[in-house]
């Protein structure tokens, strides 16, 4: 071999060493190389998902909780509204009650056409009293207490209908300088109180409302709520129509079942120095008709509350004969006298043993509390309710 091959010989093996080494370096760089890049993007991309993959959740929960909460806010505010205008003055209708000037006016001033004259009242009065007992008893049904200044006396007798809530007030008189010093902002009255005390609170200008008292169904609503819209009371005199309305319902439910035939005729009777009874138009008789009983005076001609002969007594022959009268003013008296008359013992009620005493606060008044009239009536009248327990008005 000569000498220059065995020199090529000796260059070209130490440079293919030189290289196995060089490619043996190169390849465990690059493996490590490759792990690290294995590894680093791996994890940084499984962070960033479980991150992005959190905000996306959360995300859609804020999304999902903020609407139901906006909603539940609108719905309430709208219960609210709803309810607001239902108790409005401005849905009851007062446009069939007599005496209200502007039914569609609920703001102040306000007039009523009363039996003496236009009445304006300014602003919604705080003192209040009346010279009439069915005025007082329905004032003490709707309005507040404190706003009571004083009431007349009958509405204090012991045995009246609202002498728990009215006793230990200031009692009026017909005398105007008692009125007035009460300092009353308006005064009720009815048909019967004296015009010159009209007249002297007039002149004061202290408004006086006189009007009509009704013994009827429709005509007791509309007393109710003309003296509701005179003293900006409402919303508490519907209250107490409601009331009414709903006992109403009980006995109209109850007479409707009963035919004509078993319908007593009932009459109601008194005695001032002659027999006095309730024919058409009166109390008396209103009570009588609702109770479902024929109101025998009625039938036989007689106008409101008018008297009439023993023969006329005898001659109306009533199923029923309901006194009335206090005890006081001789009711008990009368009682024994007309059981007794040898005279009058072929009337069917007397010879059945159907005269009875009432309680005359229920029979004789003129405002809402007659209607308890009624109820008793049917107590007296009806078999099956002889033992129901009707209940008195309260606040």
């Amino acid at each position: 071999m000569s000498i220059r091959f065995f020199m090529l010989i000796l260059i070209i093996i130490p440079n293919l060493f030189l290289a196995c080494a060089n490619t043996e370096s190169k390849t465990i760089k690059e493996e490590t190389i490759v792990e690290v890049i294995k590894e680093v993007p791996v994890e940084k991309e499984v962070i960033r998902e479980v991150e992005i993959e959190k905000i996306i959740v959360q995300e859609k929960e804020i999304i999902k909780e903020v609407p139901v909460v906006e909603r539940e806010v609108v719905e309430v505010v709208k219960t609210v509204e709803v309810y607001i205008d239902q108790k409005s003055d401005s849905l009851i209708d007062l446009s069939k009650v007599e005496g209200i000037v502007n039914p569609k006016n609920f703001s102040w001033p306000r007039e009523i056409q009363a039996m003496n004259g236009n009445i304006v009242i300014n602003q919604e009065p705080q003192r209040i009293l009346t010279v009439s007992l069915g005025h007082d008893e329905m004032l003490f049904g709707f309005v507040e207490l404190d706003k009571i200044v004083a009431t007349t006396s009958f509405s204090q007798d012991p045995g009246g209908n609202i002498f728990e809530f009215s006793n230990g007030l200031p009692v009026i008189t017909a005398d105007p300088e008692v009125i007035i010093a009460q300092d009353p902002d308006i005064v009720f009255a009815d048909p019967y109180a004296n015009p010159n005390l009209l007249d002297a609170l007039s002149d004061l200008n202290i408004p006086v409302i006189q009007t009509t008292l009704h013994n009827d169904v429709e005509g007791r609503r509309a007393d109710i709520l003309l003296m509701g819209y005179a003293l900006g009371e409402l919303e508490s005199a519907k209250n107490l129509i409601n009331i009414l309305d709903e006992r109403i319902k009980f006995i109209n439910s109850y007479t409707e079942t009963k035919d004509v035939n078993e319908k007593p005729k009932i009459l109601s009777l008194t005695y001032y120095d002659a027999y006095w009874t309730g024919g058409l138009g009166s109390t008396e008789g209103s009570i009588i008709d609702l109770a479902g009983g024929i109101n025998i005076a009625a039938e036989s001609g007689v106008q409101s509350n008018d008297m009439i002969t023993k023969e006329s007594l005898i001659s109306m022959n009533p199923d029923v004969i309901i006194i009335p009268q206090s005890k006081e003013w001789g009711g008990e008296s009368f009682f024994n006298d007309l059981i007794s008359d040898n005279t009058l013992k072929e009337i069917q009620a007397i010879k059945n043993d159907k005269v009875y005493l009432v309680d005359p606060r229920y029979f004789t008044t003129l405002s809402h509390w007659n209607l308890r009239g009624t109820e008793e009536l049917m107590k007296i009248v009806w078999d099956d309710l002889r033992t129901k327990k009707f209940i008195d008005f309260g606040r």
